[in-house]
Parts: C-alpha cells; sequence; structure tokens
C-alpha cells in the first residue's frame, strides 16, 4: 500500500509542476507529412544504408495537424491526402481523418510530449467519384452515416515529440493503427494487438495561434 501511495506522489509532483506552467489555452495550426512506409520499412531501410525511399517526396502524404491543448489535456485533428491501392489493384483518391484524445506535457519550454488514441477515417474516393470507407476488417463498405463510420473505424494511438522554435513547434509523429472498434467495445484486447513496426512516421511544422 505505502508504494501505491509512493508512486501516486511521484505522479502527482511530476504532474502538477507541468500543468501549473503550461498555458490554460493552446491552439496550435500547421502542415504535416506521412511517410508511406511502416516503422519496419525504415529500419530495413537503415540497415541496408538505402535513403532513396525516405530522400523521396513522391513516398509522403501531406496534410494538415490542429491541436487544441487545455492544461495537459490535448485533442489532435490530422488530416491527409493521398492515394490507395487495394488487393484488387483498384486505386482511389484517399483521405484520412484521425481524432485523438490525451495529454499533452511542456518540458521546462523547450520540448512537447503528447500522446493520445482515437477513431481514423479512411475515406476512399473511386474514379466515378463515390466515397467509401475503409472497414475495421480492411475492407472497402459504404456507410450511411457519420455514426456508423464511426464505431466502425478502427482506433489509433498517436505519439507527438515536438520542439519550441518560438510561436512554432517543430517535431516527430508515430502513428499506429489498432483493431479495436467502438462496435465491438468490449474486445479491449485488442487495443494492443497493433504491432509497433506497422506504424507510420511523420513530421509536423505547427504555429502557435495562442
Amino acid at each position: 500500500m505505502k508504494k501505491k501511495s509512493m508512486v501516486l506522489l511521484l505522479i502527482v509532483c511530476v504532474m502538477l509542476p507541468t500543468a501549473l506552467s503550461a498555458a490554460v489555452v493552446d491552439l496550435s495550426l500547421g502542415a504535416t507529412a506521412q511517410y508511406n512506409q511502416t516503422l519496419g520499412d525504415i529500419k530495413q531501410e537503415i540497415e541496408a544504408d538505402s535513403w532513396e525511399g525516405m530522400g523521396d517526396f513522391k513516398n509522403y502524404t501531406l496534410g494538415a495537424d490542429l491541436r487544441v491543448k487545455l492544461l495537459i489535456a490535448e485533442v489532435d485533428v490530422v488530416g491527409t491526402f493521398g492515394t490507395y491501392t487495394d488487393s484488387s489493384s483498384n486505386e482511389y483518391t484517399e483521405i484520412s481523418a484521425l481524432t485523438t484524445a490525451g495529454v499533452s506535457m511542456d518540458l521546462l519550454g523547450i520540448a512537447r510530449l503528447g500522446f493520445g488514441m482515437g477513431p481514423r477515417f479512411r475515406v476512399l474516393i473511386d474514379d466515378a467519384g463515390k466515397a467509401q470507407i475503409i472497414a475495421e476488417t480492411g475492407s472497402v463498405e459504404s456507410m450511411d452515416d457519420f455514426g456508423e463510420a464511426f464505431i466502425n473505424s478502427p482506433v489509433a494511438y498517436r505519439a507527438t515529440v515536438d520542439f519550441n522554435l518560438g510561436n512554432l513547434m517543430l517535431g516527430l509523429n508515430y502513428t499506429l493503427d489498432t483493431e479495436y472498434t467502438f462496435k465491438n467495445a468490449a474486445e479491449v484486447n485488442k487495443l494492443f494487438s497493433g504491432d509497433i513496426d506497422n506504424g507510420k512516421v511523420g513530421v509536423s511544422l505547427l504555429f502557435s495561434l495562442f
């Protein structure tokens, strides 16, 4: 019992100064670029001493990054625009939108660490302009409304490490999809089903509006 109390006290001692020193509200908006290959692929490129893939701009998906921070709580909304090819070689225009809720802590005004989780919508648009969504099974399905898409979309984790440059923040982010969906909320074990090597790395440049 004493050990648990000591751990709790230590957490409070670390979190409280962070919360008190942080701005009450912080709104940041900027651009993000995500590398299309997984972390496992990046490791293989590094081992092979090959940087051609990471150096090719075509291998990145561009988008926007919005973050709203209240003390140590943060909500992130990330949208990217790219292409997707399914197992039948059908090509789509892909719009990915990830909304996460979590925590964000400033470290001595130099850096900011964040971690959150939430559903990631992947909307696919074919040549005819028909929009569909990728379900948790990986299949392409038509959804009738936002609520149906919300509960069928896989939950993803997102971790961020940003460095403060005045009103600008430059940092790295890592996104990992899981097999968990709100449709099957009881299957909590699927929150931990993601292979860390299957996540994707990105960079963001944000401007703090206030």
